[in-house]
């Protein structure tokens, strides 16, 4: 279990550098060929599971300058520039609760292909939390890794020409 603290609280030191990175090389938001067949090829957005969605808001939008894309009671999706931050006061039931690990956050991984996707989670024996759904941005899925990390994968949505 302490290794596991220690491994949290070295990725949590290493945010700030990260978006740092981030801020002055575009990201990736999956329209990057993949080296592999099914692979991920990027980061969308981070998913905040978080207490007051008003407040919330107001930091990211009015703090930090995000612009809002999406909004309902419970959800609101923040951009800036390729990169989003979704916020919502509803965790999903398969979501761990009380526990050091992921809790409240779950990043999302982009891939070109669900279908390819799925087919090699299913070569290595890698089971759904959620199946693939399409959601108003991409078709969604999730899925844990071996040590209980819940992960998003995105296939976005391809923009309509006529828009």
């Amino acid at each position: 279990m302490r290794l596991r603290l220690k491994l949290f609280l070295l990725l949590a030191n290493a945010l700030p550098a990260i978006a740092l990175v981030a801020c002055a090389v575009p990201s990736d938001v999956g329209t990057s060929k993949a080296s592999l067949s099914g692979a991920v090829t990027g980061v969308h957005h981070l998913l905040l599971t978080v207490t007051n969605l008003d407040r919330s808001v107001h930091f990211y939008r009015d703090v930090l300058g995000m612009r809002v894309e999406h909004s309902s009671a419970h959800f609101v999706m923040l951009q800036a520039g390729d990169f989003g931050v979704a916020l919502s006061t509803h965790p999903w039931d398969f979501e761990k609760k009380g526990e050091a690990k992921g809790v409240g956050v779950i990043p999302h991984f982009t891939t070109p292909n669900m279908d390819e996707f799925a087919a090699r989670l299913k070569d290595n024996g890698i089971p759904w939390l959620r199946a693939p759904m399409r959601e108003y941005f991409g078709i969604e899925a999730f899925i844990m890794d071996p040590d209980g990390y819940q992960w998003a994968i995105l296939a976005p949505l391809k923009p309509n020409p006529s828009d």
